[in-house]
């Protein structure tokens, strides 16, 4: 297995600073080490998240650094934070992480990364710090990562994988553990599971689950570089910068696929609050508007599934987090 592959990560200034320090440290123990890790800060940071940062510069003394003016590029933030959403190498040098997941990461300390830290002067969103940090990945394939996740240690290995066995797909996701909590680690957080994220695995599943559903989990995917610009990158589209990609790529006819196996731990934290108000219900209904004028669903799709999840959107925090736990996940 040969197929080099990128991580791409963004980070903003209320992110938890070991909860960032975890999730990188889950990339850099991947049993298939990443050629290169690039991380986005979306504006300015905390001092303790700059701190974590300065880590990592530290231990890769030949990383790269940009610092992007967001007026001066062109990329104008579409106002939405992502409090609303939530070749060059290098030689490993001594890890002084604190994360658990460190002894694995020594066991692949002979694999070169490159860590690439790439700064924004404002917050954009992530959106916009995503297309920003695809500029300087330097692999056709990319692995998403959010810097409040933990991925599985095999988890990369595993999409690579059935990559190699299946050159057709352009983007992969597959199943993804919900838990909540402060676990650092992967065997932690698998304690504190409380439901599982399943995606149709087939293409031709996954052709009638896009019309209703968002039919990747973006946390844990990855995808072609190339098929992801040539369908426009990430585009404002507030709470559903991922849907409306996939919508778009698929339009662009790429395939996707879905593994079954558990590749993220997924903290869900105030998720179901995020997750409802007027605002979320508009941003549901002028999505679900574009997909209908883009000819992707039928008035008969768009009606039915825009009304429950605009009602799903007003209920109070309780009961929509009963409905996500108990009807729209996998019980553990």
């Amino acid at each position: 297995m040969k197929q080099a592959y990128s991580v791409l990560m963004s980070v903003y200034q209320k992110e938890n600073p070991e909860y960032l320090r975890a999730a990188v440290e889950s990339v850099l123990g991947q049993t298939v080490p990443p050629e290169e890790v690039v991380l986005v800060c979306d504006g300015p940071l905390t001092e303790v998240l700059d701190r974590v940062i300065a880590e990592y510069e530290e231990q890769f003394p030949e990383n790269s650094e940009e610092i992007i003016n967001l007026r001066e590029s062109g990329l104008q933030g579409n106002g939405v934070s992502e409090n609303d959403q939530q070749g060059d190498t290098c030689q490993q040098g001594k890890i002084q992480g604190k994360n658990p997941q460190e002894s694995q990461r020594q066991e692949n300390s002979n694999q070169k990364v490159i860590f690439r830290v790439i700064r924004l002067t404002e917050n954009g969103g992530l959106g916009k710090a995503l297309n920003e940090g695809l500029k300087y990945c330097s692999c056709e394939w990319i692995a998403r990562m959010d810097t409040d996740d933990l991925s599985a240690p095999d988890r990369c290995e595993k999409q690579l994988k059935f990559l190699e066995k299946h050159p057709e797909v352009d983007a992969l996701s597959g199943t993804i553990a919900e838990f909540q909590g402060d676990a650092l680690d992967g065997k932690t957080a698998e304690t504190a599971v409380i439901s599982y994220k399943t995606v149709p695995e087939t293409q031709k599943e996954i052709a009638a689950y896009i019309k209703q559903r968002n039919p990747l989990n973006h946390p844990c995917v990855m995808f072609r570089k190339s098929r992801v610009e040539s369908a426009g990158g990430y585009q404002p589209c507030p709470y559903f910068e991922d849907y409306d990609l996939w919508v778009r790529m698929y339009k662009n006819h790429a395939v996707f696929a879905n593994l079954p196996d558990t590749l993220l731990y997924m903290r869900i934290n105030g998720m179901h609050q995020r997750r409802g108000g007027i605002r979320y219900a508009k941003c549901v209904i002028d999505f679900r508007v574009k997909m209908y004028r883009n000819q992707v669903i039928t008035f008969g799709e768009f009606l039915p599934m825009t009304v429950v999840r605009v009602l799903v959107s007003l209920m109070p925090n309780s009961l929509r987090r009963f409905l996500y736990e108990k009807r729209l996940r996998k019980q553990q």
